[in-house]
């Protein structure tokens, strides 16, 4: 019984202090970034978004815009060839719902409403996800420190209870030991049935003292972070970011 015991509280120690150390790497995480706080105080953003995969030829051209109080997010594309849309194409999410509409007219179509969905939800989450990682129902795991290309990063298991969020996707973050930012990721795209991760590299710019991942190239991968043989890199730009509009 005394052993029993003494084994329960070893792991609960051991959990403990993995999770105090998940839980200091983000806080870090968000001050290297500049401030949770002072991220969210500026109420809202817009910005030029270009993304392109060469893999499936998708081609997304347009304006974002969000507000934080809500999650509330608006797509004005010129180009959404995953709506095969040749013309003006506008989407919203309210904070429950979507809608999309098709120059000018409100579409009823199911899975263009669908799309709409996930690209909002997708789009908001990926421009603010590092301020949110203290947000309820995340789970943190720290999992480990390697060295990767030269540079030593702690390795952050990210993922979400069942009900937080319409995919539960899992994350792991490479944090650069020295910046404190996160260099690259690992993701899963669970809303389309992708359950092998993809790796994200991006490249900071700083905005109103808040640096912003603008440059993202993605790349199929596997849970050791090498990228799959005969895969092209897929291109996100974020570009005009203005915040507090």
């Amino acid at each position: 019984m005394k052993k029993s015991f003494a084994l329960f509280t070893l792991i609960f120690s051991t959990s403990f202090l993995f999770a105090q150390q998940a839980d200091q790497l983000v806080a870090e995480v968000m001050d290297a970034m500049g401030g949770k706080q002072h991220f969210y105080n500026l109420g809202n953003v817009t910005y030029d978004y270009e993304y392109r995969a060469p893999n499936n030829s998708l081609t997304l051209v347009g304006k974002e815009t969000y507000v934080f109080d809500g999650e509330l997010s608006r797509g004005d594309y010129s180009k959404h060839s995953m709506l095969d849309a040749n013309g003006k194409v506008l989407e919203g999410f309210d904070g429950q719902n979507a809608w999309v509409k098709f120059d000018g007219k409100l579409s009823s179509d199911e899975k263009a409403n669908g799309v709409a969905r996930f690209l909002r939800k997708t789009n908001y989450y990926w421009f603010t996800m590092f301020f949110k990682l203290q947000d309820e129902g995340v789970n943190l795991e720290h999992i480990g420190s390697y060295k990767v290309e030269g540079r030593e990063y702690d390795f952050l298991k990210v993922t979400f209870g069942d009900k937080v969020g319409d995919a539960q996707d899992t994350y792991v973050l490479y944090i650069n030991k020295r910046t404190k930012l996160v260099d690259q990721f690992l993701f899963t795209v669970i809303g389309f049935g992708v359950t092998e991760p993809n790796l994200m590299k991006v490249k900071y710019e700083t905005i109103n003292g808040i640096k912003i991942p603008t440059d993202r190239v993605y790349i199929a991968s596997n849970w050791d972070g090498g990228s799959i043989e005969g895969k092209e890199w897929t291109t996100t730009y974020w570009t005009n970011i203005r915040f507090n509009t």
